[in-house]
């Protein structure tokens, strides 16, 4: 490969992996932000759900046999039993696998069926970069059936072992619900809430990888298991 070819290739992948954290310059660049929005919604929204326990939450399926994603705080203990409820207005039950208290990650299975679901980032792309966009959706304040799912759109702010902070505002109803990247891969669950507006938590995928390597194999895996 020539050194001039080479360069073409590092600024193609850089550009591609930068492509969804920069700053709009103008408004074709809002634009562009909110045409990609709009073509993702019909994607992401039918795998968005009400997660109900002693309270009501969110979560979001990731494979077509009902493994779900959602907050420890949520789903509670391994065995619990749970109802969710789909987007279609389907109540079906279902049970915890399990919640990692300190993470607040929590993982469900669905009732056997074939589901609505969207894939998870990769783990080589997992690292979030800061500025990254990302689209929250939840049920905040719980299931609404003229309203549905509920969109916010905002920006990766920072990033720890077990946490990645955005300014996409969650109220109460949204915990456990999916962060998007704009790509469509679900990168973050909501945790915890803040009253600031730049204080929105969220679990991202490698802690549910480390603390359930069964469920998370491969990326066939991780759609279809």
């Amino acid at each position: 490969m020539t050194l001039f070819a080479w360069i073409l290739l590092v600024a193609s992948v850089s550009a591609h992996a930068n492509e969804w954290t920069a700053t709009p310059r103008n408004g074709r660049d809002l634009q562009r932000i909110q045409s990609q929005v709009q073509r993702l919604l019909p994607r992401v929204k039918p795998a968005t759900v009400v997660v109900l326990g002693d309270g009501s939450g969110s979560g979001v399926i990731i494979s077509r046999t009902g493994l779900a994603l959602t907050a420890g705080h949520v789903c509670g203990k391994a065995g619990t039993p749970l109802k969710v409820l789909l987007p279609d207005g389907r109540l079906v039950s279902a049970k915890s696998l399990g919640a990692v208290k300190r993470a607040d990650a929590g993982l469900i299975q669905l009732r056997p069926g074939r589901y609505p679901h969207v894939p998870i980032a990769n783990p080589s792309e997992e690292r979030v970069a800061m500025g990254t966009w990302c689209l929250a959706l939840g049920h905040p304040g719980g299931w609404d059936g003229r309203r549905g799912v509920v969109i916010r759109l905002g920006r990766i702010l920072s990033r720890s072992k077990d946490t990645l902070r955005s300014d996409c505002k969650l109220v109460g109803g949204d915990s456990g619900g999916p962060l998007f990247d704009l790509r469509g891969r679900v990168i973050g669950v909501h945790s915890r809430i803040s009253r600031k507006a730049h204080q929105n938590y969220h679990v991202p995928m490698e802690t549910y990888r480390r603390h359930w390597p069964e469920h998370f194999v491969s990326p066939t895996a991780r759609r279809t298991p």
